[in-house]
Formats: C-alpha cells, sequence, structure tokens
C-alpha cells in the first residue's frame, strides 16, 4: 500500500479508551467489527482453585483499551455502551506513542517472564541498550542469579516487571 498525502493513517493516533469492568475483550471485538485497529494487552495468570490450576488471560491494564484512530472517529466509538470515556489530560485526549504500544506487544511476547506486580522494592534506575526493549529505563528491582536482573518499567501508572540479561542494562 502507498500513502498519498492526504491519508488518514498519518493522522492516527492511539487513544486510550475506558471500558466497564471485565468488557475489555468485549470491546476489542465490537472495535475489530468495526474496523478500529485497538489493542488489549493480555498477561497469562494462573489462578488456583482447591482441586485445579486455570490458566487465564487476564488484560494487562483492567478497565483500559489502546484504540487506534483519527480524533475525529472518537465519537462514534463513544457511542459503544461499554466504552465509558478517553483517557484526558487537562481536557485534550490522552495519546499514547507507537513506541509504547510496540514495547508493550513485546512484553506480552516475551511471557512468562513478565508479572505484572513486582514485590520488590525498586532500586537504581537503569537503561536497556539493546534487544527489543532497547531504549527502555526503568528501576531494577534485584538479580535473578548471576547474568539477569528483574527490573520494572512503567506504562499507565502501572508497574510491569521484566527479566533481562544484565549485560544490555546499563545504570542512568
Amino acid at each position: 500500500m502507498h500513502s498519498h498525502m492526504h491519508s488518514p493513517e498519518k493522522n492516527k493516533r492511539w487513544f486510550v479508551a475506558y471500558t466497564l469492568p471485565r468488557t475489555e475483550k468485549k470491546v476489542h471485538s465490537i472495535l475489530n467489527n468495526m474496523g478500529v485497529e485497538s489493542f488489549l494487552p493480555l498477561q497469562k495468570e494462573v489462578r488456583v482453585w482447591k482441586d485445579r490450576r486455570k490458566k487465564l488471560e487476564v488484560p494487562m491494564f483492567p478497565n483500559y483499551i489502546f484504540v487506534h484512530s483519527v480524533p475525529g472517529d472518537r465519537y462514534g466509538i463513544l457511542k459503544i455502551r461499554e466504552v465509558v470515556r478517553y483517557i484526558s489530560f487537562e481536557g485534550k485526549p490522552a495519546t499514547v506513542s507507537s513506541e509504547l504500544i510496540e514495547a508493550l506487544r513485546r512484553v506480552i511476547d516475551s511471557q512468562p517472564e513478565v508479572t505484572g506486580d513486582p514485590i520488590y522494592i525498586s532500586g537504581m534506575a537503569v537503561r536497556v541498550e539493546d534487544g527489543p526493549f532497547a531504549g527502555i529505563e526503568g528501576l531494577m528491582i534485584r538479580k535473578n542469579g548471576r547474568s539477569r536482573l528483574v527490573i520494572e518499567i512503567q506504562v499507565l501508572q502501572r508497574n510491569v516487571s521484566i527479566d533481562i540479561s544484565s549485560h544490555i542494562v546499563v545504570p542512568i
């Protein structure tokens, strides 16, 4: 596909929609059916009941879904009953960079090393120099064996910890 000057593609932004509880997957499929690109990061969680363990895919950011659209399409999307509102800062709809979306996709792809809620106190600030997370800054949580670190990165006010090789991480 070649794009010409007036292609709406380049006006598209990643907006953050806030959904009713436990409707994220439904909103994702409604948007899909409308032909609107959206991204719902899911993480695998093991739930343990008395007699069994079950692997579930749960939203990494409950109630949030990222929507890729041109600003004017936002109103049509707000007509979806399960979409409560857009997240906004100072009255303007908040957008997130496509770099962040890509980084989140890589976090999802690199599971199961990712956990949603680190229990360790964060320490020194570090930056990843190489690999899929290159350029991302975070906080060192702890060492994991001799050559790995667990570092915490922040996305949407939520900490996501990733296990990463220590030789590609530098202090900042």
